[in-house]
């Protein structure tokens, strides 16, 4: 047997010594078939470790432990991913064979008429897909060029990639691991075991073979009244899902709107939050994102700089909080310093919100202005809702350090901005 793996179910972004992920399975599938693994793949794996390098380093650089030692600068310097790249590239613990691009006279051809049409396995809708594209066609290439006696097996949890290669006979896709491993078929039972013994895997089988039809059908319901009643019938298999399935229930979720806009229904949400948050170290940036935003919570990812992402909500919350201090201040005083650092803020946004329990407004800015300001401050009238004091001070607790460190430098140049009055 011959078992192609896709990125998701071979990458493992947490090791720095190791290329692949999903090592107890890809040992399995290594240990009695021909692991391939295509290039575009490896590729992928590598810039995606690179990447988690960058935010590890970034925080590294920010950490106090580092200034103890004798030359933090020296230590720093000697962390480069370029050192360790070659050796990632270069493990075989789990042997593969790579599978190359095709030449570009093979693939380009391809990849325009795919793109053009919406074909699969770019998206529907879009010629988003590159690089899937490029795998399926070094698959295509590898099918056509070598020849092959043995069953071909394609381990992909996507959905466009699957439906490129649906129908095909001479290659077999698979959205699990196991099932390539041979751990979830009725072949790995042993001769001598009974009937009733041996009806206990098959059910397993079937059990599966009903929860990926749930989770295709979840990705093409027509309606929220549909996409309820598919949840429910999910809910009750919660045990039995594998990641693979759960990563595919995630991109049903985002990819089709009768799913995505109604994530917050109590029953949906109930259902899906769980699985994100167990696997929103695997998602896209633009994917976590998304979930995010949706469920509230707080984004806890940095870009390459290692500066923090904010998320909708949070930008809405920063952007509420400043604007009712700003159109209620009019100036301030020209040696006024401002009181914007975490660990003083927000034990006196606390305090304050203590005095405010029974009211829904602050009658003033006056005493927001005396906590954000250290001297003299001319303010307008007009009230200002206790929940956009609130909001802002639950949302600067729920975020780590770095992210408190970023909305209190914001707000401080925000404040700034506030016109001084000269004092003759």
């Amino acid at each position: 047997m011959i078992v192609i793996v896709d990125t998701n179910l071979a990458r493992n972004e947490n090791s720095f010594s190791r290329l692949l992920g999903n090592r107890t399975q890809l040992e399995k599938i290594a240990a009695t078939a021909r692991l391939i693994i295509p290039e575009v793949v490896i590729d992928e794996i590598v810039a995606q470790k690179r990447l988690a390098f960058q935010k590890e380093l970034a925080l590294l650089r920010r950490s106090g432990v580092l200034k103890l030692t004798v030359s933090p600068e020296k230590v720093l310097g000697s962390l480069s991913f370029d050192n360790i790249e070659c050796e990632i590239r270069n493990d075989k613990s789990i042997p593969y064979t790579p599978l190359p691009l095709p030449p570009a006279n093979y693939v380009l051809p391809k990849l325009y008429e795919w793109a053009l049409s919406h074909k699969a396995p770019f998206e529907e809708k879009s010629d988003k897909g590159f690089k899937d594209a490029c795998i399926v066609a070094s698959i295509e290439h590898y099918l056509e060029s070598t020849e092959i006696d043995e069953e071909v097996v394609l381990c992909t949890d996507d959905n466009r990639m699957a439906s490129y290669f649906k129908g095909r006979q001479d290659i077999r896709v698979e959205n699990d691991l196991s099932k390539a491993a041979g751990e979830e078929t009725s072949n790995s039972i042993p001769e001598n075991m009974g009937m009733a013994e041996e009806q206990k895997p098959k059910k397993t089988v079937v059990k599966l073979s009903i929860i990926d039809s749930m989770i295709n059908n979840l990705g093409n319901s027509p309606s929220f009244q549909t996409t309820h009643a598919i949840v429910k019938e999910l809910s009750s298999h919660s045990q039995s899902l594998s990641g693979s399935q759960e990563l595919l229930i995630l991109k049903a979720a985002l990819s089709n709107d009768q799913v995505s806009w109604i994530l917050t229904d109590e029953d949906i949400c109930d259902f899906i939050k769980p699985i994100f948050l167990r696997h929103k170290e695997e998602l896209t940036d633009g994917d976590y994102k998304q979930f995010v935003d949706c469920f509230n919570l707080v984004d806890e990812r940095e870009d390459e700089r290692g500066e923090p992402f904010f998320t909708t909500t949070e930008k809405r919350v920063f952007r509420t909080f400043v604007n009712a201090v700003e159109d209620h201040t009019s100036a301030k005083m020209v040696d006024t310093a401002l009181q914007c650092e975490p660990g003083v803020l927000l034990p006196n946004l606390n305090k304050l919100l203590d005095s405010y329990q029974v009211d829904t407004h602050l009658p003033s800015v006056r005493p927001l202005t005396s906590i954000l300001f250290d001297g003299y401050v001319e303010t307008k009238p007009g009230s200002i809702p206790v929940s956009v004091v609130s909001d802002f001070a639950r949302m600067l607790a729920k975020s780590s350090p770095r992210k408190q460190e970023a909305i209190s430098l914001n707000l401080a140049a925000h404040l700034r901005d506030i016109e001084d009055e000269i004092p003759f």
